[in-house]
């Protein structure tokens, strides 16, 4: 069944149609949350009033897709954390069997491994230092795979600002991984070439 047939049958009251949509977006809004706060309860505190907002106001969701709908939700949700005064968010030390998608690959090897695990660690400081609005961009596109138009209806910005926005924290993310050529090889020659 499809977001809008779900929809149609939440705005009705249907708790079964909307248990469905739960379902389905719980995983990558978690995702999306647990980056930009770094704290698995407060992602999961954010997630859990996303929904029941979205639920108490399921009836004035007209026209708009319910997944941009719902992400700007929680969108607004992390921007109320940060302003309440809580810590930067981060990107979790280490996937503690949650379903957040990780940025480094296991391997068997166990040299290969710590080098993966360093990368991690360094792309995880650089998404953390990014700025709020920066960093909500990019893991909007980078790492839920939203298309641009979708993010500009998350965050209610123009496309431009978007594409502007995701451009700054490739840019941020591409100087600070340029300073480890050891680990990101890729990331110094780009940078080399932009000189």
């Amino acid at each position: 069944m499809s977001d809008r047939d779900l929809v149609a049958r939440a705005r009705q009251g249907d708790s079964e149609a909307f248990t469905q949509l739960i379902m389905q977006y719980q995983v990558p809004l978690f995702n999306m949350a647990l980056r930009m706060v770094g704290e698995r309860e407060d992602a999961a505190d954010i997630v859990q009033e996303a929904f029941v907002r979205a639920w108490e106001k399921i009836r004035t969701l007209r026209d708009a897709p319910f997944k941009s709908w719902l992400f700007q939700i929680a969108a607004n949700l992390c921007y109320d954390h940060f302003r309440r005064g809580r810590r930067l968010g981060v990107m979790p030390e280490e996937d503690r069997g949650g379903n957040a998608v990780a940025l480094g690959i296991a391997t068997p090897d166990p040299q290969d491994r710590a080098e993966a695990n360093e990368r991690h660690s360094i792309i995880r400081a650089a998404i953390a230092a990014l700025e709020h609005d920066l960093r909500m961009a990019i893991i909007l596109r980078d790492v839920n795979g939203m298309a641009y138009e979708e993010i500009a209806a998350v965050l209610r910005l123009p496309l431009g600002t978007v594409k502007s926005r995701i451009a700054r924290a490739r840019a941020a993310m591409q100087e600070k991984l340029g300073r480890h050529p050891d680990l990101f090889p890729a990331a110094r020659r780009e940078d080399a070439h932009a000189e």
